[in-house]
């Protein structure tokens, strides 16, 4: 999993992308989560956790970081009113330099990345882990 890590902080960290998608089962995608968040906090780089609860969500465009890993979209329906505020907060992180890296399960991918009524529709860059079927949004 390192070789994929490595291809994964590259992309955003040469600009290629602002966000990616990562999918994979539930077991790859948290100890992908455990590796990323101590390589990163190895290279100096910041980072901050966002979960996907339909509860209320704390965004804050002034807390600078380097990378947001957002956690957890599965839990919310593609049209609840939190997906929409996370895909706001991440569109304005951009203009920010804000990187972030959008764990999703691959059961839950289609419901948000390819459904047109979703605010997740096409936004970013698929990054498949291990065998799984690739996504892109190509």
């Amino acid at each position: 999993m390192t070789f994929d890590m490595d291809k994964l902080i590259n992309c955003l960290s040469m600009g290629l992308s602002s966000h990616i998608v990562i999918t994979g089962s539930k077991m790859d995608i948290e100890q992908l989560q455990i590796d990323l968040k101590g390589r990163l906090a190895r290279d100096g780089k910041s980072t901050r956790e966002l979960l996907c609860t339909t509860e209320s969500l704390e965004l804050n465009q002034c807390e600078q970081v380097d990378f947001l890993l957002v956690k957890g979209l599965g839990n919310l329906p593609a049209q609840h009113n939190n997906s929409c505020a996370i895909r706001t907060y991440l569109d304005m992180g951009t203009y920010n330099k804000l990187r972030s890296i959008i764990f999703c399960e691959t059961e839950h991918y289609e419901k948000h990345f390819n459904d047109y009524n979703a605010p997740f529709y096409r936004f970013c860059l698929d990054y498949p882990l291990g065998n799984e079927k690739t996504l892109s949004t190509k």
